[in-house]
């Protein structure tokens, strides 16, 4: 079920069910939404965010869903598939949560950050993203692009297709770095948007991995 090239990862298609999945698509807050508290515009990214849980906790069926994922349960199950034992959840929801990119929006490619101050002694491990993007057309660009380590080609490309789910080791064992990212701005119609819930996971035990010390986001400039 993990693929390993260029890094462990699972794509799961058809995630939840289709009763869930149209009520966790029509909860998704809109771009006039209050629900948007932190919008990036610079060289490394453009996009919405809402790491607010106070606020999500006001869309009853995504903050239910947020906290099946972020369960002992489902850490549970993640442990097993990535054969990381002790995975906890970030409640805190640091850098995750609800995420929305319209036209002309992107993230470089880069390795995220391993340590969150809201949760110091914890390592990161586990990125989670459950997409729940408009009707997606290849042209739209916004694939998901895993890296090599030496940044040379994008190995591999995951559409954000609604009810996807990805999972990927951010920093798995040696010398591999996890870089990803979608650099190509999007090219999408005025009310089309690529949307997802992000979610990380962490253990108490360091990785034994080339980036194990603490560091920020490391973005890359890639051809």
């Amino acid at each position: 079920m993990v693929r390993s090239n260029p890094f462990p990862h699972i794509v799961w298609d058809n995630f939840l069910d289709d009763k869930t999945i149209s009520f966790i698509k029509q909860e998704f807050p809109r771009e006039d939404s209050e629900f948007w508290t932190w919008k990036s515009n610079d060289a490394n990214s453009i996009k919405y965010m809402c790491q607010d849980k106070s606020l999500i906790e006001k869309l009853s069926n995504i903050s239910n869903l947020i906290k099946y994922l972020n369960s002992s349960y489902f850490c549970g199950i993640l442990g097993s598939i990535f054969e990381i034992p002790n995975l906890v959840s970030d409640d805190d929801l640091a850098g995750g949560g609800l995420h929305m990119i319209g036209d002309g929006g992107f993230l470089k490619v880069h390795a995220d950050f391993n340590q969150s101050d809201k949760k110091p002694g914890y390592h990161r491990r586990l990125n989670l993203i459950l997409y729940l993007s408009d009707d997606w057309k290849d042209s739209y660009n916004g694939n998901l692009e895993l890296w090599d380590t030496d940044l040379s080609k994008a190995e591999v490309e995951i559409e954000p297709l609604l009810n996807r789910m990805i999972c990927f080791n951010t920093q798995p064992d040696g010398n591999i770095v996890a870089y990803h990212g979608h650099p190509k701005p999007l090219n999408v119609p005025r009310d089309v948007y690529r949307k997802s819930i992000a979610l990380y996971y962490y253990t108490k035990e360091k990785p034994q991995n080339i980036f194990s010390e603490k560091h920020k986001t490391l973005y890359m400039d890639v051809q």
